[in-house]
């Protein structure tokens, strides 16, 4: 039987990445994000919306039923983050990030989920952050949005095991995407910025979007069988330990 995966975010970065595997494994693909698809393939459906809008789910699973296709797979990527700490950011920032990162994760599970309950079967991946554990300085709505998302997995994971359905969620730590580039931009010095981040890594670079795909991809499959209610954490080993000498401190 063919599998279908709902893939938010599915126009760039992670989101991207995970719909490009899915494609190559067979599972047919209904992307939704705000930007429009760049690739045509008879095995991948879009839906141009706003994660945060009840309409775009709608039109979601009208796209699903027309296709006569069944959600087995969710995996949220969509994301926004603001730079700034309690009092620069904006309430129409903090607002984008509860919307995106919250409300928007909120809406598609509310979507999917009633069919995968109907069905006794269905994987969710959430993708949060290490910043979901860990604070990052400069970025607190993100952060508050991400310990969030790793607290909502963890109950949904319980709420309906019993309905058979897995619920994980897939921590990155900092990984080259379109969306880490914006971020670095914001540095007052962006080439130094880049090169403390890669450093920082014990595996001394940036994580590839596909490098996090491959993990959605275990964890929605039947290899993870057994996994639910889960942090995955994929991040070239940045919280392994409080500290990494790069060899260059002498000592």
């Amino acid at each position: 039987m063919d599998q279908t995966a709902v893939i938010s975010g599915a126009a760039s970065g992670i989101g991207a990445a995970t719909v490009e595997l899915f494609l190559k494994k067979g599972i047919n693909v209904l992307g939704v994000d705000l930007a429009p698809s760049s690739r045509d393939d008879a095995n991948l459906g879009w839906v141009q919306g706003d994660v945060a809008k009840s309409e775009t789910w709608t039109l979601v699973n009208e796209e699903l039923t027309r296709r006569n296709w069944q959600a087995d797979i969710l995996v949220t990527a969509a994301a926004y983050l603001a730079v700034g700490n309690v009092l620069e950011i904006t309430e129409e920032q903090w607002s984008n990030t509860i919307n995106v990162n919250q409300l928007g994760l909120i809406k598609a599970v509310r979507s999917v989920l009633p069919q995968m309950i109907e069905r006794k079967h269905g994987a969710i991946v959430t993708v949060g952050s290490i910043d979901a554990y860990l604070a990052e300085q400069g970025l607190i709505s993100y952060c508050a949005s991400k310990g969030s998302i790793l607290q909502f997995t963890k109950a949904l994971a319980l709420d309906h095991a019993r309905d058979g359905i897995r619920a994980n969620c897939v921590c990155p730590g900092v990984t080259d995407t379109p969306f880490f580039r914006r971020h670095l931009d914001t540095a007052s010095d962006p080439e130094t910025f880049l090169k403390v981040r890669e450093q920082r890594n014990p595996l001394g670079r940036l994580l590839q979007p596909e490098e996090i795909a491959s993990t959605i991809a275990f964890l929605s499959s039947e290899d993870a069988s057994g996994i639910t209610g889960a942090k995955i954490v994929v991040d070239a080993g940045l919280t392994t330990g409080f500290d990494f000498r790069t060899g260059d401190e002498g000592a």
